[in-house]
């Protein structure tokens, strides 16, 4: 999913279709812990679209599907889409936002 150059994150889309490494020089360590603390702040939370519960490996594979999608400007035409749409409520960093979560839920889940 990610290129192998997680270490390094620039804001450009690879050709693969899958969400490019990012803006910037993130570590490994601080790109996952920001990762997991954006999903369970605005997509699993009480008041969010998904319960913790919710999340398991097949449901990450979906919302990294849509995030992928979502980065590019297209749907998937899961629930999901929907979902991931929440990382841009108001803010520019929404394409930050969307690699972040993708790295945390693609090396949490081994996807």
């Amino acid at each position: 999913m990610l290129a192998a150059g997680i270490g390094l994150f620039r804001a450009s889309v690879s050709a693969s279709g899958s969400i490019g490494p990012g803006p910037g020089k993130v570590s490994p360590r601080a790109a996952y812990s920001q990762g997991k603390a954006l999903t369970f702040r605005e997509l699993v939370c009480d008041t969010c679209p998904l319960r913790q519960d919710d999340l398991d490996q097949d449901r990450a594979r979906s919302l990294t599907a849509s995030l992928e999608a979502a980065y590019e400007g297209g749907e998937t035409g899961s629930p999901d889409d929907a979902a991931v749409q929440v990382l841009c409520a108001g803010t520019d960093d929404c394409q930050l936002k969307m690699e972040l979560v993708h790295y945390f839920l693609t090396r949490r889940y081994k996807l």
